[in-house]
């Protein structure tokens, strides 16, 4: 009876169609500088085929090096199904129709607690220290509060000294 609620706020949560429409409208899009980009939530099927080349060649050039080093190493197509799975969801910033950032999670429970599961966060070099992670990370909070989950959680390297201080930065530990 006790996982009844989380497993149903997971259910909605999965259900739910347009997540922007149910945020505030400063998540909308964001300006950097006079750059607008646009902000889109998105299931694997409602991606193209081109964007999903460039989330996943900005996946891969950010994080080839650090799965080469792993013991289980790097597959660009484990990663494609990891990534496009159907349960999966993608927040991307696109600039000029480009993906700039994105993160990639999931609805889902982790040992009995209804969870986000941020699986990547992947910003383009030149987009990089202006934000953009922080903001991915505020929509994902605003998800976690319109279906009253319990809490975001997220993997990272141990060697990946830069995400861990950006993640402790932000509250996590």
């Amino acid at each position: 009876m006790r996982l009844q609620r989380p497993k149903r706020r997971v259910q909605k949560a999965n259900d739910a169609k347009d997540l922007m429409a149910l945020c505030s409208n400063k998540y909308q899009r964001v300006f950097r500088g006079k750059e607008e980009l646009k902000v889109e939530c998105l299931r694997p099927d409602e991606i193209n085929e081109t964007h999903k080349l460039e989330l996943m060649d900005l996946l891969e050039s950010n994080m080839k090096e650090s799965y080469d080093l792993s013991p289980k190493g790097w597959s660009r197509s484990d990663k494609e199904d990891e990534m496009f799975d159907p349960c999966s969801r993608h927040l991307i910033l696109f600039h000029n129709n480009h993906v700039a950032a994105f993160s990639h999670f999931r609805f889902d429970m982790d040992y009995g607690v209804d969870v986000i599961y941020c699986y990547e966060i992947h910003i383009q070099s030149n987009w990089q220290r202006k934000g953009l992670g922080r903001f991915l990370m505020e929509i994902l909070e605003q998800f976690l509060c319109l279906f009253s989950l319990t809490k975001i959680v997220l993997t990272v390297f141990k060697s990946n000294s830069a995400a861990i201080d950006f993640y402790t930065k932000i509250g996590f530990r």
